[in-house]
């Protein structure tokens, strides 16, 4: 008698399925379809969107550990990730113009103040995009070239 019961059971559930893809498939579903929530295209830099942007441009990117990164001649506290290898220090400011001020007292070449010599521990790369600015310190000119373009390119008309 249970195992009757059981039967019947998945029997309308069964039934229940079918109508229920019958119906949508003759587009008479009386159910309401709500399409997925659409995510908003950020319009400034975070952490997470450069993560994003240089993993969807092929790169391995991990996150250090470390807490913070601080250079005495930046006026925000950065975060250290390791893109494939090599180490990439993320400073987001909360506008681009803010980010200018502190860029702009930059040599690109040195990636320092012109008061100041660093002694990077690999070449020093500078990359200004938006309110984003990095410091990428690697010996591979090639992955150099390949993450200042993916950073650059979305802020490119911008800056």
């Amino acid at each position: 008698m249970l195992a009757a019961a059981a039967l019947l059971a998945c029997g309308e559930e069964r039934a229940a399925n079918t109508t229920g893809r019958t119906s949508a498939a003759t587009g008479d579903s009386t159910r309401a379809e709500t399409p997925a929530p659409r995510q908003e295209e950020p319009t400034q830099w975070t952490l997470r969107e450069v993560a994003r942007r240089l993993t969807d441009g092929g790169l391995v990117v991990t996150d250090s550990g470390r807490a913070s990164v601080r250079h005495s001649f930046l006026t925000v506290a950065g975060h250290h990730l390791k893109v494939s290898g090599s180490d990439l220090h993320v400073f987001i400011y909360p506008d681009p113009g803010a980010r200018k001020a502190d860029s702009d007292r930059i040599d690109p070449v040195r990636v320092a103040p012109e008061t100041m010599i660093i002694d990077w521990v690999a070449t020093p790369h500078l990359i200004a995009s938006g309110n984003l600015l990095a410091i990428h310190l690697t010996l591979n000119e090639r992955l150099a070239e390949r993450v200042r373009l993916i950073l650059e390119a979305w802020h490119a008309d911008s800056d």
